[in-house]
């Protein structure tokens, strides 16, 4: 099943003058030619990232996004208009964040977390800055000394609120840092305690 706005692996179904069709249980999609890397065959495999243009049709492209759906990323807004704001994440289509999903009015310029996600009512990839209620309380999936991904969300008098794998906040303590941080810094750490309260250090 085809992922949008995310990852796939697809094969080279034919080419054009503009580039290369890709085959997909759903449709033909389009690799516009300067995505294409030299060499590439009919009957090729190669991964790509899926996602709309600007009149809605499937697009792939070898450019790496600066989030995919399910992420939490720190995204700057390039622009507002009457459908909401639109973040830059690294493609040609910026990514909208509807009015209803902004946590506060998002202002053009600053930078914001959102987490993405494939809207089922639109069939698009949009992102909300509502990201507590993506936030899970349970850390049924982690265990103690396990290596996970860390995204730095702010800053406390204990130290550094992280959000772990996508889906959980944690705190690393003031004793435990030994680098530099900022806020949105991606980094690997340790799960060292999950407390009775659901609470991850």
């Amino acid at each position: 099943m085809l992922k949008i706005g995310d990852y796939n692996e697809l094969e080279v179904l034919k080419e054009t003058d503009f580039g290369v069709y890709l085959s997909s249980d759903e449709e033909e999609i389009l690799l516009p030619g300067k995505y294409v890397p030299e060499g590439l065959a009919i009957g090729d495999r190669i991964n790509v990232f899926i996602y709309k243009d600007s009149e809605d049709r499937l697009i792939a492209t070898t450019i790496t996004p600066k989030a995919k759906v399910g992420d939490i990323a720190y995204l700057e807004v390039k622009d507002t208009n009457r459908y909401g704001a639109f973040l830059d994440w690294g493609l040609e289509k910026d990514l909208l964040v509807p009015f209803a999903e902004q946590k506060i009015k998002m202002v053009t310029g600053n930078k914001y977390f959102v987490k993405v996600y494939f809207d089922e009512e639109s069939k698009r990839v949009v992102a909300t800055s509502k990201i507590n209620r993506h936030i899970l309380r349970e850390a049924s999936d982690l265990e103690e000394g396990e290596e996970v991904d860390l995204l730095v969300y702010k800053f406390t008098e204990l130290g550094a609120s992280v959000i772990i794998n996508n889906k959980y906040l944690g705190v690393v303590y003031k004793n435990d840092i030994f680098i530099k941080l900022d806020v949105s810094d991606r980094l690997k750490g340790y799960i060292s305690k999950i407390r009775e309260d659901g609470k991850i250090d």
